[in-house]
């Protein structure tokens, strides 16, 4: 058996390489580089290394027209990130709420159940071994223990859950206030 001497060791990690990023090559002089789509996030803010800033233009240089667009893109930005990540915080807290609320809803039925005439059935079969009022007493009691124990499985799964607040976006609108207070001047 032949092996290529190119291929990697089985138990050798294959770097993760990104498609999008810049790839740096050498430029003629005075020709275009050598990665034409390097070129393409050269300056692109959505292109900076994370934990990164790019540089500002200084307000100072800039109209009051500049200022407030530039406030408003920012406001706008933030809100829309803050309504995106409640919605899928409230949205995994509902989907993780579903087995509990699935359990109060079986509860629901069960106690339906033991105190409506669909019990009959039950109370005819034990009035076979019991007199009337104790195969009644009897089936209430089965079917309101049956309920009793799903309600008590459904609480305790809401409560694993935690309310229905999307509590990680509070916590960021807090510091997102806290940072905007802080860069206030005054």
């Amino acid at each position: 058996m032949t092996t290529d001497p190119t291929a990697p060791d089985p138990g050798t990690p294959i770097p993760y390489a990104d498609p999008a990023a810049a790839v740096p090559g050498p430029a003629g002089p005075g020709g275009p580089p050598a990665n034409p789509d390097a070129t393409a996030s050269i300056g692109d803010p959505a292109a900076t290394v994370p934990g990164t800033r790019p540089e500002r233009a200084d307000p100072a240089d800039s109209s009051t027209g500049e200022l407030l667009r530039t406030l408003t893109e920012n406001a706008r930005s933030i809100v829309q990130a803050e309504v995106a990540s409640a919605r899928q915080e409230v949205t995994e807290k509902a989907l993780a709420a579903r087995p509990g609320a699935a359990l109060l809803g079986g509860a629901a039925v069960l106690g339906v159940l033991a105190t409506g005439t669909s019990a009959v059935v039950l109370v005819r079969v034990l009035d076979k071994i019991f007199p009337p009022v104790v195969s009644a007493t009897v089936a209430t009691a089965l079917l309101g223990g049956g309920a009793a124990a799903l309600a008590k499985a459904g609480i305790e799964e809401l409560r694993l859950v935690g309310p229905p607040v999307p509590e990680r976006t509070i916590e960021s609108m807090k510091a997102d206030v806290a940072a905007v207070a802080e860069a206030t001047p005054g």
